[in-house]
């Protein structure tokens, strides 16, 4: 059984809220769109780069961390952030991510994946990480915010290229260490809790966040004034945190916790 369909089946009694659209646009929505996207990480307006859609946002990452640059990519990663980056970098080396972790307690071999990981890093300009990985009904072991800050410790140079896009179904999120980490930017989105929460508009959107100076270059024309009064719209609706947060709970409670896949 698919990812989507355990999503899909563990959310179809949620209720969802009525669509609904701005009576007009205001003037500065897309400044409106950076401060809600803000406070909803706890980041400052530097730190956000909005986009309309994740495709939209990875071809920013592309351009600005892949191209023609020596990339790492800790496998599994999203599909269509490899592929951009084999299509675009210098060199690229794969490394397995799966069960790497600094507590070795859990697994003999879970030090000696994290060890492979940060020395594969090292030498590289970017890494690419996605964390969770959702496949095939089970949410792939994650990495922990204490292993995210022992890898950005141990291995300093590269550029962490976060894909946090399935963030709602961690158990340990790493937005917040993540917004603390220099070199270190992130791609989240909000996709279909939203999109079933009625939040159409927003559900589509996505944002890079991370230090200023790595995001601001990211930063262009390509939210329109309607787009980001829609999104903002749907982001203050009464009651659709919660009408979300149930269905990532439900979602969640469908999946099993595995630290390979097979």
């Amino acid at each position: 059984m698919s990812a989507r369909t355990l999503i899909q089946e563990a959310t179809a009694n949620l209720p969802a809220n009525l669509p609904a659209e701005p009576a007009s646009i205001p003037i500065d929505a897309i400044d409106e769109l950076v401060t809600r996207l803000a406070a909803r990480i706890s980041s400052s307006r530097e730190e956000i780069a909005p986009f309309p859609s994740v495709p939209t946002a990875i071809d920013a990452l592309t351009e600005r961390f892949f191209r023609n640059q020596r990339v790492v990519i800790a496998r599994p990663t999203r599909e269509d952030l490899a592929s951009r980056a084999w299509s675009a970098s210098r060199t690229v080396k794969e490394v397995a991510w799966l069960g790497a972790s600094t507590d070795f307690r859990r697994d003999p071999q879970a030090l000696a994946r994290f060890d492979a990981l940060v020395a594969a890093a090292r030498n590289a300009d970017t890494l690419v990480l996605s964390s969770p990985f959702i496949a095939n009904g089970r949410a792939a072991g994650a990495l922990t915010p204490r292993d995210l800050l022992l890898l950005r410790s141990r291995a300093p140079r590269p550029v962490i290229v976060l894909d946090l896009l399935d963030e709602e179904l961690a158990r340990a999120p790493l937005t917040q260490p993540a917004l603390l980490l220099p070199g270190t930017v992130f791609l989240r989105g909000f996709g279909q809790f939203w999109r079933e929460a009625g939040a159409r508009t927003v559900a589509e959107t996505a944002f890079v966040a991370g230090p200023a100076d790595l995001v601001a270059p990211l930063r262009g024309p390509l939210v329109d004034e309607r787009l980001a009064a829609e999104a903002v719209w749907d982001l203050d609706r009464i009651g659709i945190d919660r009408a979300v947060q149930e269905r990532a709970s439900a979602a969640r409670g469908g999946f099993r916790i595995d630290a390979a896949l097979p």
